[in-house]
């Protein structure tokens, strides 16, 4: 079924041509999977794909061109991806869909790639608002759903589609976790209880969901993702962008060859064919320092940074602000950041003296944050902070400034705050093949930090790096900690006073301390149990 496609009637001839070679590669990988298989014997003829012309209203509206739903011998269904609002647009409510429903009900097994799979629920993800993106998906209303309660309308997935789970797609390699904890969030909301079950399945990958019950069956290169609020507080959407806080969702990952099931109804996965509960979320570390130290999410490097300006505030002391960087491949890359900064402080509304060193290329030890009124520590790339560290007059730097200063951390500078960090080198923003890449098991490179705030690793440019999955394999690698992840232009501010969410977007916090890890047998990170709590700007952490 190709109805995602478009229906512009210029491309109808060439969106027709790419459909049917979809078709007959899906016959091809059919004959393929039962040849030599115990299935031959069922169809000794193999397989049969037929390209169904459904491409516009008038195509679904005519019952001819979709009576193949109700053949005796149909048995199953593929939609392709595309636009699944457009898709929706073509089907709801024509003989095309009824005949589909009829199929449904008479067992012909339905798939889907892409918009494909956001179909086949019946609360429809609808991409993103005009101001949406992945990185701020969890502001209120900028991620775009379709309830579906309204089976008259267009705006929903199909009418046999799944109600219980809410399906997104392309799930790691687009950096859409943010976008599913606001689709689940919202249904909260709108149904009360535990909302719908989100369920993100990433490229190249799927898994069966029978009767609206069971998930089960992952394949594919990389694995799937449960979002349940079954165990959240009750979202809340705060700031002044609505940005969502909601704590203890639990999430699981579902790779192949782990032996996981998921019971829908119970909200509870199985490994093995035993049912694994819930725990109970452990308290988290404690979260403080002696000073003001903001950890920054990376690109704190104008003049509207709120955490820049907080750093300013905090500066009450005569003396300079020192602006230290580290972790550059290029000096004077790392001289024009350090300018950067300079600059963004003064517009910020530093009146006082700013001073710059670039560690590797000047002298940074104690005495270079001496009497500093504030010091801004700034890292090019997380593979270069162990380089960095082992310079130990810059390590016990930056150890005296966040005992005797306010300290503003930003980059890959924030990493070495934790217990540990990953030191593999930092994905290009909106890097889709590392966020992929990112959630497989040999993928984490765990560095000793600096322990200034121990217990923890943390994770800059959350959203707009796709960096999700480091916080789950950094879970894998370093068990003992607590992921955090730091959005972009934002920070997480410690110190005498309760942790706080400060800028533009958002911190999340990845508990796997009482997780069970599954490798999968593609490679890819398999888990059960791991807690994630997000925390928009004015949120305490806790």
């Amino acid at each position: 079924m190709p109805s995602a496609y478009g229906d512009a009637l210029e491309d109808r001839d060439s969106n027709l041509e790419l459909a049917g070679q979809r078709a007959q590669q899906i016959d091809s990988e059919c004959d393929a999977a039962v040849a030599g298989s115990s299935y031959a014997a069922r169809f000794p003829a193999g397989c049969r794909a037929t390209l169904l012309t459904l491409l516009d209203r008038s195509d679904a509206s005519n019952p001819s061109n979709s009576n193949a739903f109700r053949a005796a011998d149909t048995d199953g269904s593929f939609v392709l991806g595309g636009d699944q609002v457009l898709a929706m647009q073509v089907l709801a409510n024509t003989p095309a869909e009824s005949s589909m429903e009829y199929a449904a009900r008479h067992g012909v097994v339905f798939g889907g790639t892409s918009a494909g799979n956001a179909v086949e629920s019946r609360s429809m993800g609808a991409g993103y608002a005009d101001s949406g993106y992945p990185e701020n998906a969890m502001e209120r209303g900028q991620a775009l759903i379709y309830w579906g309660d309204n089976l008259s309308s267009d705006e929903r997935g199909l009418s046999f589609g799944s109600q219980r789970i809410i399906l997104d797609q392309h799930f790691y390699q687009r950096g859409r976790f943010g976008r599913l904890l606001a689709y689940t969030a919202e249904s909260v909301g709108r149904y009360g209880g535990a909302g719908k079950l989100g369920l993100g399945v990433d490229y190249a990958t799927g898994v069966a969901v029978t009767d609206d019950a069971t998930v089960s069956r992952p394949f594919g290169a990389s694995s799937s993702a449960f979002v349940d609020l079954k165990h959240a507080s009750a979202p809340a959407w705060v700031g002044p962008r609505q940005t969502l806080t909601v704590r203890h969702v639990l999430t699981h990952l579902m790779a192949p060859g782990t032996g996981m099931t998921y019971d829908v109804a119970s909200r509870r996965p199985s490994v093995g064919g035993t049912a694994v509960a819930a725990p109970r979320p452990a308290a988290l570390p404690a979260l403080s320092a002696k000073r003001t130290l903001l950890l920054g999410g990376g690109q704190n490097d104008t003049a509207s940074s709120e955490p820049l300006r907080s750093l300013v505030s905090a500066a009450t002391r005569k003396g300079p602000i020192v602006v230290i960087v580290a972790a550059y491949t290029d000096t004077a890359a790392a001289r024009a950041a350090a300018a950067t900064y300079a600059t963004a402080l003064r517009g910020a509304g530093w009146r006082g003296p700013v001073r710059t060193a670039v560690q590797g290329a000047d002298r940074v030890n104690p005495g270079t944050v001496a009497g500093a009124a504030g010091v801004v520590f700034v890292g090019g790339d997380q593979s270069l902070v162990p380089n960095a560290l082992r310079d130990k007059q810059f390590a016990q730097a930056v150890k005296v400034a966040t005992t005797t200063t306010a300290v503003l951390t930003d980059g890959a500078m924030t990493p070495a705050m934790g217990t540990s960090y990953l030191a593999n080198p930092d994905p290009e923003l909106f890097d889709e093949d590392a966020a992929i890449a990112q959630f497989r098991t040999d993928y984490p490179v765990v560095a000793r930090g600096l322990g200034i705030v121990p217990g923890y690793r943390f994770e800059p440019e959350l959203t707009e790096g796709y960096r999700w999955g480091r916080l789950y394999t950094g879970a894998k690698a370093a068990p003992a900690t607590v992921g955090v992840g730091i959005s972009e232009r934002t920070a997480l501010r410690v110190g005498s006073a309760a942790p706080l969410v400060v800028g533009e977007r958002s911190v999340v916090v990845a508990d796997g301390r009482q997780a069970r890890w599954l490798p999968g047998s593609n490679g890819a990170l398999g888990a059960v149990n791991v807690w994630l709590s997000t925390f928009g700007p004015t949120s305490q952490v806790s």
